[in-house]
């Protein structure tokens, strides 16, 4: 467990801290829906709450990608004395805001195709919603 996590930690049990002295207040009120718990409220409790828990899952996200490029870096310092080579990666990506696709490439070829891609899944997205 690295430092990030260990801040996700503390700002996820100081956000829960804050729900807690708001319950307790009766400016947030808390309840399950299904098992998923819920918290509501307008107070500044609810805020902070919010900000906190929200903080702590960016950090422990981030605590995730750190680990994970010190790995890819120690296995590169690993590999730096076998093979000499240049090594690219080439990817993309489509994001669907409601119907609407955003289309991203490294490069042109990838880009066309993810273009394609996106049409195919705004297709599908409409037919989805006309027929169920």
């Amino acid at each position: 467990m690295n430092k990030y996590h260990t801040l996700s930690i503390l700002f996820f049990i100081g956000g829960l801290v804050f729900f807690l002295i708001g319950v307790f207040t009766g400016n947030v009120e808390a309840g399950f829906f299904l098992v998923f718990p819920f918290f509501v409220g307008s107070g500044i409790y609810s805020v902070l709450g919010i900000i906190f828990v929200f903080i702590a899952i960016l950090l422990f996200m981030f605590g995730y990608a750190s680990t994970a490029a010190d790995a890819i870096g120690l296995q590169f310092e690993e590999n730096k004395h076998d093979v000499e080579s240049k090594k690219s990666v080439k990817g993309g990506g489509v994001v669907l805001v409601g119907p609407i696709p955003i289309v991203f490439g490294s490069n042109w070829k990838i880009a066309v195709i993810m273009m394609v891609l996106a049409i195919l899944l705004t297709i599908c997205t409409f037919l989805a919603f006309r027929f169920l």
